[in-house]
């Protein structure tokens, strides 16, 4: 059974990304002004596939699936291929091949860099209470004293921990922006 302050950041996290959904997807513009020149970047959201490269994609997904139901060696290498196929040849291929790659070895290096996520998590616990220990008795900097530090540092930890465990999806994210750039068929 979570405790308190885990219910409380699985809340947060819970209504941030209920909240995120709900809203209408929209690229973002950012404007910088400066006395002599005015300059508008823009990000642009993943774009759907055409119907030629959707198709595509969606059969060299069932190949992957059904590679590794029976056991395949090279299944990944021969979903890249395929995947990359699936955009213009030429340019979208190699754009197409350039995000797979990455994304293999951003999976690849997750194991890794979870461990260092949670060993950082830990690390910043430990300086967190060993501060809330330092308050002297009476003394309302945390403004419940340190009862309410120690609530605030196991707070940051559910939260650090959440973030650590959901870094997948940061690779699945650098992905859909990466394809978004590739010349569809």
């Amino acid at each position: 059974m979570p405790r308190v302050s885990q219910a409380m950041a699985i809340g947060v996290v819970a209504g941030l990304v209920l909240l995120g959904a709900v809203a209408p997807a929209a690229a973002q513009t950012t404007t910088t002004h400066t006395p002599t020149t005015t300059t508008t970047t823009t990000t642009l959201l993943p774009h759907p596939f055409s119907a030629a490269t959707a198709a595509c994609v969606r059969q060299a997904r069932a190949g992957f699936r059904a590679c590794r139901r029976t056991g395949g060696s090279d299944c990944f290498t021969a979903f890249e291929t395929a995947f990359a196929n699936c955009f213009a040849s030429g340019t979208g291929v190699s754009c197409a091949m350039k995000c797979v790659t990455n994304d293999g070895k951003c999976f690849a290096k997750l194991p890794a860099t979870k461990q260092s996520c949670r060993k950082a998590c830990v690390t910043t616990n430990k300086a967190d209470v060993l501060a809330c220990r330092q308050i002297a008795n009476g003394d309302n900097i945390w403004a419940g004293g340190d009862a309410s530090c120690l609530s605030t540092a196991q707070a940051n930890l559910d939260l650090c921990r959440a973030v650590c465990a959901n870094l997948a999806i940061d690779c699945a994210t650098a992905l859909k922006f990466c394809i978004a750039n590739c010349q569809n068929l």
